[in-house]
């Protein structure tokens, strides 16, 4: 029996089971030094845990970078995926009325890039403009904007129009020199059969020769 019991002794000492305390602290103390930290000022060690944290802090930064970097990618290519979709539905609609066009008159319709293509710039129309009955013009006015206002003289018998752009400074002296030039028989006359115009023919040769003696 005490041979059973001093067996036992052994190898629970083996095992480290019955370590006396002092052998515990002397294994805690060389744990203890052995460690990274152990012979690190206070300031050192303030500095690694500091140093750690960054790290963690930029790794983290580093991912979320890399998720929304990945959520916009995904958001570029459903982006291209509807401008695709609206390209194709356009096309589908554009065959369509093609199809429809050129059975009602064998032509194509022009998609809208092609209008713009061909688009001429917009601008109020200032100058002299001629309303044209067969080969003769008929009747000469001025306007700041010639196209509503040649709307206006429904009254008048013309087939044709056409117009000279000119300043609005100047509009009524070219004006002047247009009707008492072509004598137009739709513009008013004076008794004495001179057209009226903004600038009598006496001023205007009046000023055309005193123009020409300062040359």
């Amino acid at each position: 029996m005490k041979a059973s019991v001093e067996s036992v002794a052994a190898e629970r000492e083996v095992a480290g089971l019955d370590i006396a305390p002092e052998c515990k602290q002397m294994n805690y103390m060389q744990t203890k030094q052995t460690s990274p930290m152990h012979n690190k000022t206070p300031e050192e060690r303030k500095a690694i845990a500091a140093k750690s944290h960054a790290a963690r802090r930029a790794n983290r930064e580093a991912r979320e970078a890399e998720r929304r970097e990945a959520l916009k990618r995904a958001d570029s290519l459903y982006q291209h995926i509807a401008q695709l979709e609206e390209r194709l539905a356009s096309l589908q609609h554009m065959e369509t009325f093609n199809y429809v066009s050129a059975t009602m008159t064998s032509r194509r319709l022009l998609s809208a890039d092609e209008i713009v293509k061909v688009a001429l710039p917009w601008k109020q129309a200032s100058g002299i403009y001629f309303l044209i009955d067969g080969d003769s013009v008929v009747y000469v006015g001025q306007a700041t904007n010639v196209y509503s206002r040649i709307a206006y003289h429904s009254d008048k018998k013309f087939s044709h129009y056409a117009f000279v752009p000119c300043d609005s400074e100047a509009l009524n002296k070219v004006e002047s020199l247009y009707i008492h030039y072509l004598r137009p028989k739709l513009n008013g006359e004076y008794l004495d059969g001179s057209k009226y115009a903004p600038i009598s023919m006496a001023d205007l040769l009046s000023t055309g020769s005193t123009e020409k003696g300062k040359k």
